[in-house]
């Protein structure tokens, strides 16, 4: 590429099913938002983005989309990625977009190549001609520390928004990898069935997220409160059978279960992808164990559930919702032909 031209910048994106996160270089991470955007019908305009749109969900009237243009990993507005790219570099960079003078965006490995080339378009229709694209995990990996240069396997399991991916890398590129889409929006989407199965009370969708954050534990050591009693959440919504609103208390060891079976399609496809590796690099990773990032990463008792599976130490990586960007930060470092596909 060269040496980067006077007074221009280098941004990196991670395009997440959950999240939006943008850095750039010698600010650091400008954006760290949901990734969601509110249109107005009529107009088409561009209402909010982000937590402002986030908080529109479920609370709409008829002049209002909120959008989630990303679901399961995969792209299902590909024109309104391209409005909440502009509308939140426009943002960011006060419509000069000239100032930008090379745009890594990190995409989800489930996307096809017609998507990718739809976002390579995306870039340079923003007038950035030096847009390249990089799969989330291969970033995840070396946002977390990895160096995935040398001859040797790294296995990364990065539970997301949308998809829980499976990479082993090695010499940097992606040698094998899987992808499902049991993860972060998955496991709301199941608490919410169980609270109008179990307790006949219809909740959105943020109220199951505050479930699962508040509660989720893969562990019998379920999370207590300052008096050592088991955690609970108080999770208000509309009652099925008088439809009206209503309060009922969950406990963590309802929100358990209901993870444990959901992580049975994790544990599955983790398997899969240990036995579908080289064997000498399936060798490698009993030294050079398992790292986890992503939202799921969080969770308690992943380290130990993993371990139980595979007998190989398993890392939390230190900051799991930042690592792919973390890993874009290294990547724009790094010549193109050492990482960018050609499409």
């Amino acid at each position: 590429m060269g040496e980067k031209a006077k007074g221009k910048m280098n941004v990196g994106v991670d395009l997440g099913t959950s999240n939006l996160l943008i850095y750039v270089e010698g600010r650091g991470t400008v954006f760290d938002e949901p990734s969601i955007i509110a249109i107005d019908k009529a107009t088409k305009k561009v209402v909010s983005v982000g937590i402002d749109a986030a908080g529109l969900l479920g609370k709409t009237h008829d002049k209002v989309e909120v959008v989630k243009p990303l679901n399961g990993g995969v792209i299902s507005d590909i024109d309104m990625i391209r409005e909440l790219l502009l509308f939140t570099f426009n943002k960011l960079f006060m419509s000069n977009m000239s100032n930008i003078n090379k745009l890594l965006i990190c995409i989800p490995s489930e996307i096809t190549d017609t998507e990718k080339a739809a976002i390579m378009q995306l870039g340079q229709g923003l007038g950035i001609e030096n847009t390249y694209i990089d799969e989330e995990i291969k970033a995840a990996a070396i946002g977390g520390g990895i160096d995935i240069y040398t001859p040797s396997g790294h296995l990364v399991v990065d539970i997301g928004g949308g998809t829980t991916d499976f990479g082993v890398l090695s010499l940097g590129e992606v040698v094998n990898s899987k992808s499902i889409k049991v993860a972060g929006d998955y496991f709301d989407k199941q608490i919410s069935i169980y609270m109008k199965e179990e307790h006949k009370l219809e909740i959105g969708p943020q109220t199951a997220e505050k479930i699962k954050v508040t509660l989720a534990s893969l562990t019998g050591d379920l999370p207590t409160d300052e008096e050592g009693k088991l955690l609970t959440y108080s999770a208000m919504g509309r009652d099925l059978v008088s439809g009206l609103p209503q309060q009922v208390t969950v406990n963590a060891e309802e929100i358990r279960e209901i993870l444990l079976s959901c992580f049975e399609s994790i544990k599955a496809t983790l398997i899969s992808t240990l036995e579908s590796t080289p064997p000498e690099l399936a060798g490698d990773l009993v030294g050079n164990g398992i790292q986890v990032t992503g939202g799921g990463a969080q969770i308690k008792g992943v380290k130990e559930y993993l371990e139980d599976i595979t007998g190989v130490a398993v890392q939390i990586s230190k900051y799991p919702m930042t690592s792919v960007i973390n890993g874009t930060k290294k990547l724009l470092k790094i010549e193109k032909k050492h990482y960018f596909g050609e499409f």
